[in-house]
């Protein structure tokens, strides 16, 4: 029996399509800042406490006082956050010429255990978590003079690599966060 190309051209397009189901979207963690403090005159990141709504919709707040700041969430549920908290009174911000000041970067991980990373110069700049999913990477600087560009891992906050942040020859990690 002979069909035409005609013919196998219609029962194709008379044919019931078969197309892979959607992917479905992995849950995510969502991160919020809550209770911001207002700091007059300030432009920079807001500054409050931290909250998480979990892929199971359960909401946690991470953080007792409104000094935290630029907070993160990797999809496996690590967050961080700069700590602007005074050192001596963890309940007040750190506030110097009317700059918010965190020098320290708080990991925690989805177990609840905390980590504490410490830059090199006292106001963290910017952060964020390493592309190669085992380091974070921070921008800090004094008031005035140059930046540093470190890398820490996620693993126990050990330093694994730092460099200025105007330096062509920097490392690919520490590209993004370069000045310009």
């Amino acid at each position: 029996m002979k069909i035409s190309l005609l013919r196998c051209l219609m029962l194709a397009c008379l044919a019931p399509a078969t197309h892979p189901a959607p992917l479905s979207a992995a849950p995510t963690y969502q991160i919020s800042l809550i209770n911001m403090r207002p700091l007059p005159g300030w432009k920079g990141h807001p500054v409050g406490k931290i909250a998480i709504t979990t892929p199971e919709g359960k909401h946690l707040q991470l953080t007792k006082s409104a000094t935290a700041q630029q907070p993160k969430v990797t999809r496996s549920g690590l967050v961080g956050w700069i700590d602007c908290s005074k050192p001596s009174e963890p309940a007040a911000l750190n506030v110097v010429k009317g700059v918010p000041i965190g020098s320290h970067l708080i990991l925690r991980k989805p177990d609840g255990s905390l980590i504490t990373i410490t830059s090199v110069k006292p106001i963290i700049e910017e952060w964020g978590f390493d592309p190669d999913g085992i380091h974070i990477v921070l921008k800090s600087r004094a008031l005035h003079g140059p930046a540093v560009i470190e890398r820490f891992s996620i693993q126990n906050g050990s330093k694994a690599g730092a460099c200025l942040a105007y330096v062509s020859t920097a490392p690919t990690w520490a590209k993004p966060y370069l000045e310009q």
